[in-house]
């Protein structure tokens, strides 16, 4: 009975003991298998050529040229013309616009004002300089003023430089161009010829451009027929004339500014 026994004591462990051998033969085989094919996808990587890095585009964002003019009713426009999409400013920036060109003009003027008078809005141009000049324009311009009249040519020269200094202080970068003031026709009394070369001598002394509408003869001849009836203020196509001279100037500046 003890054979017995034992005899079906080893047939009851003998499979058990059998699966146990097999199931650490299957495990040792998966475990080989898994070597040999990451071996062989290492080999496959390593003979494939490289792939080259892409890095994904940038977005690239132009400049957009910040102009700043400083100026008197010929700037802003009067009752005579140049209000709204007429203005000369406007005409200019939309044609800039038109051409894939965009500018960002900020108009400073007030009608009346000059270097020295301050005129109906009590402000001069160093004056509006102080407190609507952008310390981000690339370009200033100043235009004008007939409205300083009667003025030393002492006193205007240094009223000049002092705007001049104003500009550079709160616009480092930026590049100043100076227009003295236009006449109606080719009439112009000595006054208004004195205080264009005043204008002319601090912009020489300050390093500035001058562009003097005088001697090109801005408003003369058949041109006269641009200011309105009042005999002072351009019309609708008298902006548009001056828009005209404004874009040329403003133009060539940015393009040089723009060069290596």
């Amino acid at each position: 009975m003890d054979f017995l026994k034992r005899r079906n004591r080893n047939r009851t462990s003998f499979p058990f003991r059998y699966a146990k051998e097999l199931g650490f033969g299957l495990l040792a085989l998966a475990a080989i298998v898994i070597v040999v094919l990451a071996l062989t996808q290492r080999d496959k990587a390593a003979s494939a050529p490289p792939v080259p890095s892409v890095s994904a585009p940038q977005a690239s964002r132009g400049t957009v040229p910040n102009i700043d003019i400083i100026g008197d009713s010929y700037v802003a426009g009067s009752d005579q013309g140049g209000y709204g999409a007429a203005n000369w400013t406007k005409i200019v920036g939309s044609r800039f616009y038109a051409e894939a060109r965009p500018v960002d003009m900020n108009v400073i003027a007030h009608a009346g004002a000059g270097y020295i008078v301050r005129g109906p809005e009590k402000v001069t141009f160093t004056e509006a300089a102080t407190t609507s000049l952008r310390s981000t324009a690339d370009l200033v311009v100043v235009f004008g003023s007939r409205n300083d009249g009667r003025q030393d040519p002492a006193n205007m020269k240094a009223a000049a430089t002092e705007l001049f200094s104003e500009i550079r202080d709160r616009a480092p970068q930026a590049k100043l161009i100076v227009v003295g003031p236009a006449w109606v026709d080719d009439k112009v009394p000595d006054f208004i010829v004195a205080d264009s070369q005043a204008l002319a001598g601090a912009a020489a002394a300050a390093g500035v451009p001058f562009v003097n509408p005088l001697s090109e003869g801005w408003f003369f001849g058949a041109d006269a027929k641009y200011i309105g009836a009042d005999g002072v203020q351009p019309t609708d196509a008298g902006h548009e004339y001056l828009a005209g001279k404004m874009y040329k100037l403003i133009s060539a500046n940015l393009a040089a500014m723009a060069a290596p």
